[in-house]
């Protein structure tokens, strides 16, 4: 309990002493914002299969790089004493983490792209598994979304026996493969610290993760339960309020952002702190100059 009352006031410091970090979240959130707009989407064809992998590349390398400020960012401040960290100067040195974006997306994008592209094929495969049911169940929900509350349910007792069992297998369904793609996205938390800290490949840090949860099953499911218990309400929030308010739904989105960089900053001080310290960057190989020039042979 103690270790994760550590983790977490550490992740909270890092966080809000690294105010930049949210900066390329929110270039991020404004770049697919614009890009990904279905009504101007080609119709489903070779074009649209390209556009999707050229935006998934892009998001790839987007993060590789904010990975790689988060974990300098954790890195210069668990490296040294709690005193020496708060008396540094915070602002200057945060204006510093984006010298180590466009290093991180030269070095990190090709595992990224890798797991990326993983996660994009489990999605797809699932969503093939869920779509024969759609287009029966489609209907259905769509005049039950549109009913008041208190009518839905005698909706929903005017169905036929088929039509309830019609929408009860896509529920089924819809949740199974909520389901799956949770525990898997729970299983692999730990990914980018893999390929940062401890330069791993993309599959071989999904691995990792899995067996960190096996070896630290308490303090990992504390993780997920913090990052649940503080994550999903406000996504539920932010999902009602964009329909009711507009300038509320701005302002718990900005704090969804927020909240994704505290969340990022904790699995990097939890690797940290409960895994080890990360490896030394890569130096550059260097011919060394031959000594015995200067040391000859003494006969």
């Amino acid at each position: 309990m103690q270790l994760l009352f550590t983790l977490l006031m550490d992740s909270f410091v890092i966080s809000s002493r690294n105010f930049t970090l949210v900066y390329i979240l929110l270039f991020s959130l404004l770049l697919f914002g614009s890009l990904i707009d279905v009504n101007q989407w080609p119709e489903l064809s070779l074009q649209w299969v390209g556009y999707g992998i050229i935006l998934v590349l892009l998001f790839a390398a987007i993060m590789a790089g904010w990975f790689n400020m988060v974990a300098q960012a954790c890195v210069r401040y668990l490296s040294v004493s709690k005193s020496e960290a708060l008396a540094q100067n915070h602002v200057l040195e945060a204006m510093k983490l984006f010298q180590a974006f466009f290093p991180g997306v030269g070095r990190y994008f090709g595992p990224f792209a890798i797991v990326y592209g993983l996660n994009v094929s489990i999605l797809l495969a699932l969503s093939f598994w869920i779509y024969p049911s759609w287009p029966k169940a489609n209907p259905l929900l769509m005049k039950a979304a549109t009913l008041p509350i208190k009518h839905r349910e005698a909706f929903i007792n005017s169905l036929s026996t088929t039509q309830k069992i019609e929408m009860g297998e896509f529920s089924i369904l819809l949740m199974l493969g909520a389901l799956i793609y949770g525990v898997l996205w729970a299983l692999t938390l730990l990914w980018p610290v893999y390929i940062i800290f401890y330069r791993q490949g993309g599959l071989k840090a999904c691995l990792s993760s899995t067996a960190q949860f096996f070896r630290d099953p308490l303090r990992f499911m504390a993780l997920l339960l913090t990052i649940g218990l503080l994550g999903v309400p406000l996504f539920l929030v932010t999902g009602l309020a964009g329909a009711a308010n507009l300038f509320l739904a701005i302002a718990l989105q900005f704090l969804s952002l927020l909240l994704q960089v505290f969340f990022t900053v904790l699995i990097f001080v939890y690797a940290y702190q409960v895994i080890g310290k990360p490896l030394p960057p890569e130096e550059a190989e260097v011919e060394k100059p031959d000594e015995s020039l200067n040391n000859p042979p003494t006969p």
